[in-house]
């Protein structure tokens, strides 16, 4: 495979990287919405758990969002790497 094939290959990664990561937003936002909505439901009736677990569910989703960045960090230092190397 040719350094340009890779690189074209690497920056296709980087690029489902950041498309996850806006999903990931997205989702997250999503769920504040349903979050507010159950709230409004509820109106703090025995919304306490739910609306602990919609929380959590949020939180991770946060947490998955960030957890792309060493992998999109990683893809950029190999491109680089192998611009280095074609030329």
């Amino acid at each position: 495979m040719s350094a340009a094939q890779m690189l074209a290959r690497l920056a296709a990664a980087s690029q489902k990287l950041d498309e996850a990561k806006a999903k990931t937003v997205a989702a997250a936002q999503d769920v504040e919405e349903a979050r507010s909505l159950v709230a409004g439901a509820l109106e703090g009736v025995a919304a306490g758990q739910l609306i602990g677990i919609i929380d959590a569910y949020r939180q991770a989703l946060g947490q998955a969002a960030q957890g792309g960045e060493p992998a999109k960090q990683q893809v950029q230092e190999t491109m680089a790497r192998v611009q280095a190397l074609g030329n």
